[in-house]
């Protein structure tokens, strides 16, 4: 028998072992190609795509990305598997083998591996690069689809950098070959293991590291994001890892001291072989927990700014569209009387006309920054306030005033209640208003000088208003109607209206909303193939190493079977471990993204839960799904050898 015949019935023969690791390979070298092909293609080298340049910057970040993890992926799966295979390599070095025909042995099943996964990922992702094209095409808004080619460049690409690949990982693995005597390698499987133990310092370690790192992600905010983000990372990394090397057999052994669980049914087999799973899995749970905190908190980040664009858009434009005028009966930027005539011929019926008349002014604030503001009534304001959700009216007294910010998720304090603060407004003339404080918020189009509104008693205000002539004065106006998000012609239409000079005083919610949703429409489509990468990656490891110890459940279940355990006993007994072993760290992870979400709606003031609900729903569902597939393929492998 050659050598390449024996690779490839090695192979073969353990297809249960590599079947999940294979996949997950295939998986990523057709995302890789895939990316590669929109990055070749000739229309976005020449720029003849709008937006194309962008969406190339990002898949060549991503390809990066995916290259590092299929690197330490391929890695550690090869690393498991050679462990595995101690006994095998044993025995052929016992009937003859040389060391070095055990390198070339394990090189050519690696390189078989390689070259299946390879033309595989190429093939399935040839197959699939038309819809891509089409699907970033309508992304982009581009009229006519990306067309196809071969993609000669990105196949050369990703067939050269995963050769490199896996042959820099099968040097690696050969290091691990030929350091063990034959009688160590025939031994491996019948060690006796060392009882699973545990640091009560490092299980205090864990539980300081893990609470300390979720109480700064719950009090972090715009202002600290950037001090606490990585101790927060660190943090709860340490404490993960601690989690399933010390506290998981720390809670095993309390359990087991427990004689009412401990003897419950099939409890005293289930705890006693999970004590030790938990420290052998130690390092594979870690990794998957991290790796379920990746895929939850990074998915839900982008569903949240994919479904809540809509949201975010309509706080920062109140209106359909707005501008300022400078000067009350000016219409430098675009006459009132014109615009709403062209909605009409349009057929859209108007909700509200806003006109807020105010007197521009600036002031110093106590740290010394100069800011532009713009004075407005408390009748004015509240009358606006009644008409949007979640913005609460005003009471402001003589002498007083309220300082409005247009962010609603900025953190920034700019003004204090009790301090007085004096204007200067656009006639020359002095005000000195006490403040009330400072709320967020816009309420029109905030564009300078109405951008940061002032908002004084109404006496105040008409004296402040006498004060001003009128070409001093300026006017917001802001058209609100159903069905702003699909009026792009309309205002485009509108738009045309404003001289160039004056656009930085238009505003239209219909071009954000646009440009925002095709944006997040874009990032949630480049991240799934991403997720969906680790996500299988993340799987695959929990489903070779529930095969790295088949040997050695088999013999213990046929030992039991011997005295009396059946058939369905040891079903639930593997039923309940391969639940623990798939959803324990994804319960982790979800416990990690929860806290990173509290983060995140801490930072855009808005309510991420749905979104990130719809996406662990989504993968529990995939989890179970894997989980199911692992528990039967298993069992059927142990049932198979105790029928024997």
């Amino acid at each position: 028998m050659t050598f390449r015949r024996l690779a490839i019935n090695n192979v073969w023969g353990n297809r249960h072992q590599y079947g999940a690791y294979i996949l997950s390979s295939i998986f990523s070298v057709m995302i890789f190609f895939m990316y590669a092909a929109f990055i070749f293609h000739p229309e976005v080298v020449h720029g003849n795509i709008q937006g194309g340049s962008g969406v190339r910057i990002a898949l060549i970040g991503c390809e990066y990305v995916i290259i590092v993890f299929s690197f330490f992926f391929v890695l550690y799966s090869s690393s498991a598997f050679l462990k595995t295979r101690q006994k095998e390599f044993g025995l052929l070095l016992l009937f003859g083998f040389t060391r070095g025909k055990l390198r070339r042995l394990v090189t050519y099943e690696n390189m078989l591996i390689c070259l299946l996964s390879v033309a595989a990922g190429i093939g399935i992702g040839l197959l699939f690069s038309k819809l891509f094209f089409m699907a970033l095409s309508g992304l982009l808004h581009v009229d006519n689809p990306l067309p196809f080619y071969f993609p000669l460049r990105a196949v050369a690409v990703t067939a050269i950098g995963y050769f490199l690949l896996f042959l820099a990982m099968t040097l690696f693995s050969l290091r691990r070959i030929g350091r063990s005597e034959i009688a160590d390698l025939m031994q491996a499987g019948r060690k006796p293991k060392d009882p699973p133990k545990f640091s009560i310092w490092l299980v205090l370690l864990c539980v300081l590291s893990l609470g300390a790192g979720y109480g700064l992600a719950a009090a972090m905010n715009g202002q600290t994001v950037l001090v606490t983000m990585l101790p927060i990372v660190f943090l709860v990394v340490l404490g993960t890892y601690f989690l399933f090397s010390q506290a998981s057999v720390a809670l095993l052994n309390g359990l087991q001291r427990n004689k009412r669980i401990r003897y419950r049914g099939t409890n005293l087999l289930i705890l006693s072989q999970l004590a030790y799973k938990m420290k052998d899995n130690a390092r594979v749970l870690f990794l998957v927990s991290v790796l379920s905190a990746v895929i939850l908190t990074s998915a839900s980040t982008i569903n949240a700014f994919y479904g809540g664009s809509k949201e975010q858009i309509v706080q920062h434009y109140p209106q359909a569209i707005g501008y300022v005028e400078r000067g009350l009966d000016a219409h430098r930027t675009a006459d009132p009387e014109r615009v709403k005539q062209i909605l009409r011929e349009d057929g859209i019926r108007l909700e509200y006309e806003l006109k807020l008349v105010g007197v521009p002014a600036s002031f110093k604030l106590k740290s010394g920054v100069t800011m532009e503001g713009m004075f407005v009534s408390a009748s004015d304001y509240n009358a606006q306030a009644a008409r949007m959700k979640g913005v609460e009216p005003l009471e402001v007294g003589s002498g007083h005033a309220w300082f409005i910010y247009p962010y609603r998720e900025s953190q920034a304090v700019f003004v204090r209640p009790g301090e007085t603060l004096v204007f200067l407004t656009a006639a020359g003339a002095d005000a000195r208003m006490r403040m009330d404080g400072q709320r967020n918020g816009m309420i029109a189009a905030p564009v300078a000088p109405a951008a940061n509104l002032v908002v004084v008693s109404d006496g105040d205000y008409r004296s402040l208003l006498a004060a001003t002539p009128a070409k001093l004065q300026a006017a917001v106006y802001g058209f609100e109607w159903k069905g702003w998000e699909s009026s792009e012609a309309t205002v485009e239409r509108i738009k045309a209206l404003v001289p160039d000079d004056a656009r930085s005083l238009f505003q239209s919610r219909t071009e954000a909303y646009q440009e925002a949703r095709q944006f997040s429409a874009l990032t949630l489509f480049v991240a799934l193939f991403v997720s969906a990468l680790f996500f299988l990656a993340s799987g695959s490891l929990l489903f070779f190493k529930m095969f790295t110890e088949l040997q050695e459940d088999q013999a213990q279940f046929k030992a039991l079977r011997r005295i009396g355990i059946t058939r369905r006993e040891m079903g639930r007994v593997v039923s309940r471990q391969t639940a623990i072993l798939f959803y324990l760290p994804c319960a982790v992870g979800a416990v990690h993204a929860a806290f990173a979400m509290v983060a995140l709606g801490n930072l855009l003031s808005m309510n991420v839960w749905l979104y990130a609900g719809m996406v662990l729903l989504i993968y529990l569902a995939l989890q179970t799904l894997y989980c199911w597939t692992a528990r039967r393929t298993y069992l059927r492998s142990i049932f198979r050898e105790d029928a024997r």
